[in-house]
């Protein structure tokens, strides 16, 4: 469907997230789990992001200057999303 992944052609945070799948792919190379494994990693994922905004939203002295790692956990969430969307990629491929 999409076979040229290692080319964007976005800026912003869709580069950034880019980059951190890049960064799990050198970290834990191409993964391949069943459906179950990846919906648990991606809301253990969604957990961690929650636990994040909570953090960021007891600082009322400086909300915003909290924000870093809410934005860390937004980048793995849709990281780890698109890791799925390739193993889905990869699947229906095989199966042609």
């Amino acid at each position: 469907m999409y076979p040229d992944y290692d080319a964007p052609r976005l800026t912003g945070p869709y580069l950034d997230v880019h980059a951190e799948r890049q960064r799990q792919i050198a970290r834990l190379g191409v993964e391949s789990h069943d459906p179950a494994e990846w919906v648990l990693s991606l809301v253990e994922t969604v957990g961690n992001l929650a636990e994040a905004v909570l953090a960021a939203t007891r600082a009322p002295d400086q909300p915003t200057s909290h924000l870093g790692p809410v934005r860390e956990e937004a980048l793995q969430l849709a990281a780890g999303g698109i890791a799925l969307l390739e193993h889905l990629d990869r699947l229906e491929a095989s199966d042609t």
